[in-house]
């Protein structure tokens, strides 16, 4: 922790004391702490590869001690705004992409452009031109992407064999006739389930939206798009696919981890997921056997068509604090966690993709994987949800809405109408 410190500080920082050895931004220092918040070292996996890396990078700096700072996902970020207004909060932290926008617009985290600049002018170029797109305000980036995945179609291969299934849909038509007889009702399976309630649904039930070419917004985020007949025909199908029968009760109140405990204990047969949901899934139920029983195919696309994007990206990027009084150590711990060989960690580790295109492309073991070769692909066909301020509360009228339509309180027609009435009135048109 820190108190206040002039923000054009990191300006002229530009990582002076900053030597490379062994290939490793690494810092002259004395006795310097520097902490660093992450909600993944409140997880055990994750939280042992990052203090081990934390470890090394210790090692490496002589001088620099981290002290780390876990942080449960939904507290963190009234956690860190909170010390962040009052001059202190950790040097170094995490964020997924949803709230990027407004910590940079608020000026709570450093331009990172001159110490990367500092050190190899071409230091971005290896990033995925999709990641560095929100932590990049007028040429200027305040993060440094880590991880970058695209949702999927996760599925059980065994109960798909056994439906008689050879090949995962590649259109929505199709993964209807496949939800049919993957259904069998009086032996408690279901073909699927869709993620509902608020936890989780941002990433995944947009992804099938995406994937008919709908989007929620117009391009510049300034009005609703949800009265075009992508968006129409996605709807429909959504609210058709649920009323169908082939999702287990009770579908308005299952989360992400409802849906990967489902799959888990053999209920459904598939959902939409990434590359965390197969040690997951393996770890609710290792009788599974999760490793060599599940797959991950892109998603249908209405039609079969080449629709881009037709999937949803989520990312994790690494900031350093405004307040920082030691922005150069800060900086070389950011530069650390997200070189090449802590991104082959974290996937050798965790099962997740790097935000490093020539990692993703020539790690074998990624390339290797039925799971990552697949979501790495995938990236390039992926979006973010819209990164305003406006966001979660349009994206919960749009839930509810569909929710209403779900359950039958609403027409589909009436829910998306008042959907797309509702999401202009927030964005003050």
């Amino acid at each position: 922790m820190f108190t206040r410190k002039n923000k054009n500080l990191a300006m002229g920082a530009a990582v002076l004391m900053a030597s490379v050895s062994m290939g490793v931004q690494t810092v002259s220092a004395e006795d310097i702490t520097i902490t660093y918040s992450d909600w993944q070292l409140a997880q055990e996996g994750w939280g042992n590869s990052l203090r081990t890396a934390i470890a090394e990078f210790e090692e490496l700096n002589p001088g620099i001690t981290v002290a780390t700072e876990p942080v449960q996902l939904g507290q963190r970020d009234v956690r860190f705004t909170t010390a962040i207004r009052a001059g202190q909060g950790p040097d170094v932290f995490a964020l997924d992409a949803n709230p990027v926008r407004q910590y940079i617009s608020a000026g709570w985290v450093l331009d990172l452009t001159p110490f990367a600049e500092a050190q190899d002018p071409a230091f971005f170029d290896d990033f995925y031109e999709t990641s560095l797109a929100p932590v990049t305000v007028d040429g200027a980036v305040y993060g440094v992407p880590m991880n970058t995945v695209a949702m999927g179609l996760v599925y059980n291969q065994a109960m798909f064999e056994a439906a008689g299934i050879t090949e995962p849909a590649t259109s929505w038509e199709e993964f209807s006739a496949h939800a049919e007889a993957l259904t069998d009702t009086s032996a408690g399976q279901w073909a699927t389930t869709l993620v509902l309630a608020p936890a989780g649904f941002d990433l995944r039930a947009p992804s099938i939206f995406h994937s008919f070419g709908a989007s929620f917004l117009t391009e510049d985020w300034s009005a609703s798009a949800l009265d075009t007949p992508e968006m129409q025909a996605a709807f429909s199908y959504v609210v058709d696919m649920i009323q169908s029968g082939v999702v287990p009760p009770g579908v308005t109140q299952v989360d992400a981890n409802g849906a990967r405990r489902l799959l888990a204990n053999g209920q459904i047969a598939m959902t939409i997921g990434t590359t965390w949901t197969i040690p997951e899934v393996s770890t609710m139920n290792p009788d599974l056997d999760g490793w060599n029983t599940l797959r991950i195919a892109p998603l249908p696309t209405d039609g079969g068509q080449e629709i881009s994007p037709h999937t949803t990206l989520y990312q994790k990027s690494i900031f350093i604090n405004a307040n920082t009084e030691h922005p150069e150590a800060s900086w070389a711990l950011v530069d650390f966690l997200t070189q090449r060989a802590q991104m082959e960690r974290w996937f050798d580790d965790n099962n997740m993709l790097s935000s490093r295109r020539s990692v993703n492309e020539s790690y074998g073991p990624i390339q290797e994987s039925p799971f990552a070769s697949v979501v790495s692909e995938e990236i390039q066909h992926g979006t973010f949800l819209p990164l305003i301020p406006e966001w979660p509360r349009i994206l919960d009228s749009f839930r509810q809405n569909l929710q209403d339509a779900v359950t039958g309180t609403k027409t589909a027609e009436q829910a998306l109408a008042d959907a797309h009435a509702e999401t202009n009135e927030i964005l003050g048109n």
